[in-house]
């Protein structure tokens, strides 16, 4: 009936996007990624912002995306902080047992057809043993067998590699999400190393093994705190929100998949209170279709208000007032208020006013733009943009001083 809400894919579109027609946005990035999938990347970007569905969606473009001119690179997906690796060997086996069930998967019959087989390929499930090629594990093993030491490995990698290439796959991408898990461990800075030494010496893979982690804050200012020897070699990319096009067409498929109308006047509202973070315009367009669903007759001002109220936990979290998470710290509160102000500026047109410098002002731009509240319009510009989460902060109020 007209009136029904709807059951919605990904979990009412909080969970990362897995099926194409539901991406929209970052092609710079993918097409980046497809075209030099052999090297190394850090993809940085806030909660919330698509750093899961970005990694799914450049693994379905390598899974498809075969041409002479580029040589491609089978991916392999790794949730860490789902697989949790206990140590860089731990973390060695789990590469390889995620590798060899996925080259599993895709043996059972890859399609033409890149959407049902990437359906089909993200759907098969692999029970009992992991074969590796040439050893074999026992799914039920203790933790402490579960284990790979480098050379076992580099021929693991080498033979799955060889066996690759009758499906025109001349590599290995491994996509590292959620990458704060292992910059967490004792043990991260090996693991970091380790990941280096095959890229710089190990002549017999370095050509044919890429290397995507994404992270945010915790990855960011391990960085900057340890000197990680990742980074020597690895391009920073940081994650921004969608364009205003990119959210149209997003909003466009939902109204055609839905059979929901909105007015250009609703469309805008949402462009404009969402500011093209994909997340919060999925979220925004649920609760329209909703209020839409039921005949409520809200406003878009009611609806606007409905929005903030309902991720009040998550902008909570990003303004991080209580330094409980990696949300934001003093420096981005502080630049963030400036902008508010100036409502466009540079680094170096807020400097002067928050008494910070330079170098502080464009890293808290860089996290803020990277959290989808502001839009970074080229190498220096910045404007305000998140209509719901500039609303919240003009909420908040300072809490009360406790008497002695």
């Amino acid at each position: 009936m007209a009136n029904q809400i709807i059951e919605r894919p990904f979990d009412d579109f909080r969970t990362a996007i897995t099926d194409p027609p539901f991406f929209f946005g970052r092609e710079d990035l993918l097409q980046t990624m497809w075209r030099t999938p052999f090297r190394v990347r850090i993809l940085l970007g806030g909660r919330r912002l698509g750093k899961t569905s970005v990694m799914r969606a450049i693994e379905w473009g390598l899974l498809g995306a075969y041409s002479p001119e580029n040589r491609r690179p089978f991916p392999v997906f790794v949730g860490l902080e789902v697989a949790q690796p206990k140590s860089l060997d731990h973390l060695r086996y789990l590469l390889i047992s995620q590798l060899r069930d996925a080259v599993s998967r895709w043996n059972r019959g890859p399609l033409k057809n890149i959407r049902k087989a990437y359906r089909r390929f993200l759907g098969q499930i692999t029970e009992g043993k992991i074969n590796t090629g040439f050893m074999e594990f026992s799914v039920e093993n203790p933790d402490h067998v579960r284990q790979l030491d480098n050379e076992d490995f580099r021929q693991a990698l080498l033979k799955t590699i060889e066996e690759l290439r009758k499906w025109e796959f001349e590599g290995i991408c491994f996509l590292l999400d959620e990458a704060e898990f292992i910059v967490r461990q004792e043990w991260a800075n090996d693991a970091w190393s380790y990941f280096r030494g095959l890229k710089d010496n190990d002549t017999a893979l370095k050509p044919f093994l890429g290397l995507l982690l994404s992270g945010y804050r915790d990855v960011k200012e391990y960085e900057q705190r340890v000197g990680s020897p990742l980074l020597g070699i690895a391009e920073v990319v940081w994650l921004s929100q969608l364009s205003e096009p990119e959210t149209r067409k997003l909003i466009a498929h939902r109204i055609k998949t839905e059979k929901r109308a909105l007015d250009e006047n609703d469309i805008a509202a949402v462009v404009n209170w969402a500011g093209g973070h994909p997340f919060l315009t999925q979220q925004m367009l649920n609760i329209i279709f909703n209020s839409r669903a039921a005949r409520d007759n809200l406003s878009i001002e009611k609806l606007v208000k409905k929005t903030i109220r309902h991720h009040d936990h998550d902008f909570t979290g990003w303004w991080n007032a209580e330094s409980k998470s990696d949300g934001f710290g003093d420096n981005e509160r502080q630049v963030y208020k400036a902008l508010l102000k100036q409502r466009e500026a540079t680094a170096e047109s807020l400097e002067g006013p928050i008494r910070l410098s330079y170098n502080q002002v464009a890293d808290a731009l860089d996290v803020l733009a990277g959290t989808g509240v502001i839009t970074k319009l080229n190498e220096e510009q910045y404007r305000m943009s998140l209509g719901i989460f500039e609303e919240w902060v003009g909420q908040q109020r300072p809490k009360p001083s406790t008497p002695f």
